[in-house]
């Protein structure tokens, strides 16, 4: 029974799979020998003549190809110690990580474009990785592998010879025998002979297709899986800001062109002097803006072309950080650099790759043997039924299947289960998960089960061990952080060891895709309750900014969990958006450094509302003349008629408010389909700079530009791309970690760039009540340009609003000095504030100021009196 059970599913996976398996085989074979065939085809491209002079230098190779295509980010640059080798650049394509390998003569600088034979090899890649269609082909390559396991492992069950010392039944192919017999004797011999090949293939071509099975390798070999950068799929949702804040107002892109020709000197003579004997070398710019560039190299004896070596070095001082050597690595850590190695054969020299080339170029012959064999089968078997009489129709059975139930029985309560309090805990940073843990309350409450509420902050060991059930419902902050509420318990308690074997509990977390950390916290707090001895009653439930499916699944879950039926509730809805007529708009840094800031004012729709701390969300529009842009040279013009929610509309006035695909849709196309594919654009953040006492709302928005010098989005629709008068769709969306304490007694706030914003809006309404022991540290480049509403803060102090206004310049000495820097130097009179009942709050950037300012905070007046401050409440951030 067994045996067929087996056999049922290796003849089904193999018919199934096998084309594709034939397809990944094939491929992987012609590429056993990618880098050597493509090298030997494309002289005066990869290869260049030997000269006398000896070859230009890395800095002035980086300067020669961005004179070439200054409109293209140098994403990395591979330096080869044979002479006879040109230098390899790759390219960015857009905003991408991703990007084109160009070659370069390094005793010139000129470009010598790209090897076509590369172009040819890659593309072989790509059918061998995803069939050329990312996405689903990936996760089609990526299945037929998993079932590469289960055909080699029932084959071999299915063969296994009756007499196991005897090598001829095992390998030894019978030319004599025809017909079925010789095919299935194929078969399972070359299937016995590359058995070990096809499980290290698939072990190792896994490690690229899953994130589980990656981490489960690293986890195996007993190494720390190391961080991967994730290039976005969507637009982001942004705040006002710099260069740091979020969706349209990207980062610093990586480019090796931005190290200036110093500090590239000084990174490659430290490098070589590191490693003189090196053979090939791989340059990365940093991710961040003056950053350790990545030296990725080979030595001049190594096993295999993918025993790879690595260091950072810092481009100022050309210290050298965390040097990895392979020599030097544990045996699991060398086997998770050579992956590729191992999967290439060449881990195990070049009869390793042989190897491993001949078994893949054996997949066709399974496929094809397996459908012979298939097809044979089935033949014999329509003989066999058509050699046998008729049978009458009368005599098939047929069965009722009734099994006399009428729906899904709840589970028994178990008497005492029902009566039991549920314990509600909660970290909210601005207000989402606090209100959706108020909600489940209610809901709990209305089907007769108690409910008791508590921040995490207030969850102690002696409660969270005294409780049964539990609910979790938190949301990650930051880069996978916890709420600053929820710090104290994240650092302290969550770092000590519990015994919570009658607990049992679920979790809601929310958090945003777009970020590499996404729900964070929740999965970090949902490890260490089931390592505790928690029971989760079933798996977490995670909210992908605000989506209404997991919220509705999480209320049918906890139904089926506490087995009684809960009235199902929508998420509390967010306040409507409106149309705000732009009042004022005035550029503040004429003549800075930096990218314009302005200061934006609109007047408010009938019924606005909002405190100091709240956030506004922006629906940005693309311009008409960006539309045209589109549109021109297409046969379908802005005027034509489509529907929109219902309504009819001009096609342009629709594409104005939707993510823009890469082409105008073409002749013959159903424009109405095409066009409700289109997403939506997604909404900008910004925190409000003003109170609603002064009348219009105001905002502090810096432009952003894109590489190819057009504005950002969002920052571009509202500094450039509206008139006064005109109304921009927005709307309020309260922020209430971030509103200002209950309390008069003192408050520090700290800022930089457009951070400037919400602590504007603090002072203004702290000012108001007579609330004036005020404290603002705020950080901008030069006070020259960017002394960002500086007649206001002016006249607030000299009223006494403002105890103490320090701002720190960067650029207006010779020494860059940070708000940091400065929270450091101010160390003593910081704890003085805080030791008499003070708060802070950070508005800013979270890349570079936000965690600075937190570090120096920590050192000004201890850590876990910072941690005590954010579980009270009053250390608040608002941070992009």
């Amino acid at each position: 029974m067994m045996k067929r059970l087996w056999f049922q599913l290796h003849w089904f996976f193999g018919i199934t799979a096998g084309l594709v398996l034939a397809v990944v085989g094939l491929t992987g074979a012609l590429l056993s020998y990618y880098e050597e065939l493509t090298r030997a085809f494309s002289p005066g491209v990869m290869t260049v003549a030997v000269r006398d002079t000896a070859p230009l230098t890395v800095p002035e190779l980086v300067a020669r190809v961005h004179e070439a295509v200054p409109d293209r980010r140098i994403l990395l640059m591979t330096v080869m110690r044979n002479p006879e080798d040109a230098v390899g650049v790759r390219l960015s394509i857009g905003d991408g990580t991703r990007g084109e390998t160009y070659f370069v003569d390094p005793y010139t600088g000129q470009m010598l474009g790209r090897s076509q034979a590369d172009v040819v090899f890659r593309f072989i890649m790509d059918i061998h990785r995803f069939l050329t269609v990312d996405g689903i082909g990936k996760q089609i390559t990526a299945a037929a592998t998993l079932l590469l396991f289960l055909l080699a492992l029932s084959g071999l069950y299915l063969r296994w010879p009756r007499r196991i010392g005897n090598w001829r039944a095992w390998f030894h192919i019978d030319f004599k025998k025809q017909g079925r017999p010789f095919l299935w004797n194929l078969h399972a011999v070359i299937g016995t002979v590359v058995l070990v090949p096809y499980l290290l293939s698939a072990t190792t071509g896994l490690y690229w297709s899953y994130d589980w099975w990656r981490g489960m390798l690293f986890s195996m070999a007993g190494v720390q899986q190391p961080v991967r950068n994730k290039q976005p799929e969507k637009p982001k949702m942004a705040k006002q800001g710099d260069a740091n804040a979020k969706g349209e107002r990207k980062k610093a892109l990586p480019d090796l062109a931005s190290t200036s020709a110093d500090d590239m000197s000084t990174v490659w003579d430290s490098f070589v002097a590191r490693v003189p004997d090196y053979t090939k070398v791989y340059l990365r710019p940093s991710q961040k803006p003056g950053g350790p560039l990545q030296m990725t190299w080979l030595d001049k004896s190594v096993p295999h072309e993918r025993a790879f070596s690595r260091m950072d070095i810092e481009p100022l001082s050309g210290t050298i950080r965390n040097e990895e050597r392979y020599a030097q690595k544990t045996t699991g850590g060398q086997l998770m650099t050579s992956i590729y190695a191992l999967h290439r054969g060449s881990f195990f020299g070049p009869v390793g790759i042989v190897v491993m080339m001949l078994s893949s170029l054996m997949m066709p012959v399974f496929f094809v043997t397996g459908w012979m064999l298939y097809l044979d089968r089935r033949k014999k078997k329509r003989a066999l039924a058509a050699s046998r009489p008729a049978q009458g129709a009368d005599g098939v059975n047929g069965a009722n299947g009734a099994n006399g139930a009428n729906g899904v029985k709840a589970p028994s309560s178990g008497g005492s289960f029902a009566d039991e309090g549920v314990l509600i805990g909660y970290a909210s940073q601005s207000g989402v998960a606090e209100g959706l843990a108020w909600q489940t309350a209610g809901m709990l409450q209305g089907a007769g089960v108690p409910a008791q509420i508590q921040p995490l902050a207030r969850i102690g060991q002696a409660q969270l061990g005294a409780a049964k059930r539990a609910l979790f419902i938190v949301s990650t902050f930051g880069d996978g952080e916890p709420p600053d509420s929820a710090r104290r318990f994240s650092q302290q308690l969550m770092n000590q060891a519990m015994a919570l074997p009658k607990l049992r509990f679920a979790m809601l977390s929310l958090g945003d895709s777009h970020y590499d950390t996404f729900c964070g916290f929740g999965r970090k707090l949902d490890g260490w309750l089931r390592a505790q001895g928690g029971v989760a009653a079933f798996e977490p439930i995670e909210v992908d900014r605000g989506d209404p499916g997991a919220w509705a699944s999480w209320q049918e879950r906890l139904g089926e969990w506490l087995g009684r039926p809960l009235v199902a509730t929508k998420a509390e809805d967010s306040p409507r958006f409106a149309s705000w007529a732009l009042a004022e708009r005035e550029v503040l840094n004429p003549g800075s450094t930096g990218l314009p800031a302005y200061h934006l004012a609109f007047t408010p729709p009938q019924g606005a509302q909002w405190v100091a701390g709240d956030l506004v969300e922006v629906l940005p529009r693309h311009t008409a003349a960006r539309i045209d842009a589109f549109l021109a040279g297409s046969v379908w013009a802005s005027d034509v008629r489509v529907s929109v929610a219902g309504r009819e509309a001009l096609l342009g006035e629709a594409l104005r408010e939707r993510v823009l695909p890469d082409a105008a849709p073409p002749a013959g196309v159903d424009l109405q389909d095409w066009l409700e594919r289109l997403a939506p654009l997604p909404e900008r953040e910004y925190s409000i700079a003003s109170t609603q006492d002064e009348g219009n709302l105001m905002l502090l928005v810096r432009q952003t530009r894109n590489l190819d010098g057009t504005l950002g989005l969002g920052s571009g629709w509202l500094t450039d791309g509206m008139g006064l008068g005109d109304s921009v769709t927005m709307r309020v969306r309260p922020n209430p970690g971030f509103h200002g304490p209950a309390d008069a007694q003192g408050m520090i706030l700290i800022g930089n760039g457009t951070g400037l914003a919400g602590l504007r809006a603090h002072l203004s309404a702290r000012i108001a009540k007579g609330q004036v022991r005020n404290w603002l540290i705020f950080g901008e480049r030069q006070a020259s340009h960017d002394a960002f509403h500086d007649a206001t803060l002016r006249a607030w102090q000299a009223q006494g609003g403002i105890a103490r206004l320090d701002r720190v310049y960067s650029r207006d000495q010779a020494e860059r000095i940070y708000v940091q820097d400065h929270v450091r130097r101010s160390a003593q009179e910081i704890a003085r504030w805080v030791a008499d009942g003070a708060s802070i709050y950070v508005c800013g950037s979270l890349a570079g100021m936000a965690p600075a300012v937190d570090a120096a905070l920590a050192e000004a007046i201890g850590a876990d009196v910072l941690l005590d401050l954010s579980a009270q409440g009053r250390y608040r951030r608002d941070i992009y």
